[in-house]
């Protein structure tokens, strides 16, 4: 299948919570980083969403061909999403038992970084990979670094998870994760 029009394009419109996920983790834990870190994680985000909306919808950018995604893939996103909601569940209740319940923000950050990891094969996006990587070892440094003892080590994690989940869409916005011909989309196809 060729590159669908950007209003249809399923990959611009998952991409769109991708960016909400990012936002979610800046407005829900940058408060605890204080008065000065706060905006500027808020400033990244909203700058990485503009951005992404620019490039998926304002002056659009080619992705490159969409490979429609069979039945099992849609099935492993199904069961990909059900063990983040189950892991960060059973996370969650370890973390309480253990009396750490201030490290469930880099535990969550962890979990979405790991769910993305299979999104890679089965949607055959290499952005997914690299997003899932990055966003996972952010996560588990600040559930290490906040096990030994640094305060608030576990919202930093997640904060700068958000902002970098929402750099990750923005650079896919721009085309950065597609075949090496890509361009702006034109009105009519090429001869």
């Amino acid at each position: 299948m060729g590159e669908p029009p950007p209003l249809v394009d399923p990959r611009r419109w998952g991409s769109l919570v991708g960016l909400a996920g990012g936002v979610v983790f800046v407005a829900s834990y940058s408060s605890a980083l204080g008065p000065v870190v706060q905006p500027v994680a808020w400033v990244l985000a909203l700058a990485g969403v503009a951005t992404a909306l620019v490039g998926h919808y304002v002056r659009p950018v080619a992705l490159g061909p969409l490979t429609r995604p069979g039945p099992p893939a849609l099935l492993a996103y199904l069961a990909c999403v059900a063990g983040e909601l189950a892991l960060i569940a059973v996370g969650s209740r370890a973390l309480e038992a253990a009396g750490r319940g201030d490290l469930r923000p880099a535990l969550i950050a962890a979990v979405v970084g790991l769910h993305f990891v299979p999104f890679a094969a089965v949607f055959r996006e290499r952005m997914f990979l690299h997003l899932g990587v990055v966003v996972a070892l952010l996560g588990a440094a600040g559930l290490l670094v906040g096990a030994l003892g640094v305060a608030r080590a576990a919202d930093a994690a997640a904060v700068v998870a958000g902002v970098v989940l929402v750099g990750f869409v923005a650079a896919y916005a721009l085309g950065r994760y597609a075949p090496a011909d890509r361009g702006r989309l034109r009105a009519t196809p090429p001869a």
